[in-house]
């Protein structure tokens, strides 16, 4: 089994990648294994807590840590914009930076993997440095993501000072 990451072009030295929910219910013990395999050493879930006994995802990070994988539970609700919790998110997103800085495989994965993953993907990369569109580009190819794209413009606008300080 191949791990279905969506491996996205950064500044290095580690990755950045984003993936959608297994199509089973859960993350089968073999897509765990194959993450690793793939060597992926953080995978962040944005799934709600609803999401996540729904899929039957409550052994994950126990089933994640047997493979040396470390997992990371962000609870962010479907289709929504985490207005409320944007400092939450930005939080991650700088720790996400720091492993990626530090040589680390990180992907980010919510139930298609195109919505919550993608923002907290671009967010990292902003803080790594990217601009804005081109975060946008590199994780989505040129999808219009008008909820992403306005968060990442309005952070970045707010904090103007954040992405340079962040990218040192």
């Amino acid at each position: 089994m191949r791990a279905a990451l969506h491996v996205i072009a950064g500044p290095g030295p580690g990755q950045l990648a984003t993936i959608a929910h297994p199509r089973a219910d859960a993350w089968p013990v073999e897509q765990l294994g194959a993450l690793a395999r793939a060597g992926v050493n953080v995978l962040v879930s944005a799934l709600t807590t609803v999401e996540q006994h729904r899929l039957g995802f409550g052994d994950t990070a126990a089933a994640a840590s047997s493979y040396g994988l470390q997992f990371v539970s962000f609870p962010v609700p479907d289709g929504g914009v985490p207005r409320d919790e944007a400092v939450q998110v930005v939080t991650l997103a700088g720790q996400l930076a720091g492993q990626v800085r530090a040589g680390r495989f990180v992907v980010t994965q919510c139930f298609g993997g195109i919505g919550r993953s993608t923002l907290l993907a671009c967010t990292t990369l902003v803080l790594l440095g990217i601009a804005p569109g081109e975060a946008l580009s590199r994780v989505t190819g040129g999808t219009e993501m008008p909820v992403t794209q306005d968060w990442l413009y309005d952070f970045v606008a707010a904090h103007p000072s954040r992405r340079l300080a962040d990218s040192a």
